[in-house]
């Protein structure tokens, strides 16, 4: 199976876990917070002048980190509809099987 694939249904074998729903709304809101804190830093870097590098990589590490909270609360909003069309035994097979055979 190619790596993409399995890290694929990884990823979703870990949101069907017990706690994965609240844990990847706990990181969404996480990366939400030093988003908007890394907002802050920019505002006060553009007023008080900082160096333009250091505006424009924290401006760089602030959209990346909206973007990734976007996408993660994205992905818990259609998880309740996209779990139920998941086939969890082949999923569970192919996660446990061996990457030689790839």
């Amino acid at each position: 199976m190619e790596r993409g694939a399995k890290n694929l249904l990884k990823r979703w074998q870990s949101l069907e876990e017990d706690n994965g729903l609240q844990r990847a709304r706990f990181i969404a809101r996480t990366l939400w917070l030093v988003g908007l804190a890394l907002c802050l830093f920019v505002l006060l870097g553009v007023v008080f002048k900082l160096p333009s590098a250091v505006v424009a990589i924290s401006a760089t590490v602030m959209g990346w980190r909206i973007a990734e909270s976007n996408a993660l609360r994205t992905r818990i909003a259609q998880w309740p509809i996209l779990r139920r069309y998941i086939d969890w035994k082949r999923v569970r097979e192919d996660v446990g099987s061996d990457d030689s055979k790839a």
